[in-house]
């Protein structure tokens, strides 16, 4: 079974690929604005030796990614500056 959850605002469907014996782990985040798909990203992780440790590993990545992310959109950027400042 391949979960889907929303994290922050954010869709998340793991779509582990079978390989070479065992499961290749990648996810797609999606956040979604309306009806509209405002911003989406495919991340492929690590090979696992069974499909739910793909799916596993997808959903936390794709965690990860989200935080990272929400971070860079809290930053403005300072014109003549190299410094970014939180928002």
């Amino acid at each position: 079974m391949r979960p889907k959850c929303l994290y922050r605002g954010y869709y998340i469907a793991p779509m582990p690929t079978a390989a070479d014996g065992g499961f290749e782990s990648r996810v797609a985040v999606l956040a979604l604005s309306g009806e509209r798909t405002r911003q989406q990203r495919f991340l492929d992780f690590e090979s696992y030796a069974t499909e739910e440790m793909a799916v596993q590993r997808a959903i936390e990545g794709a965690k990860e990614w989200i935080d990272i992310e929400l971070g860079r959109q809290n930053l403005a950027y300072l014109p003549g500056s190299t410094d970014f400042i939180a928002l």
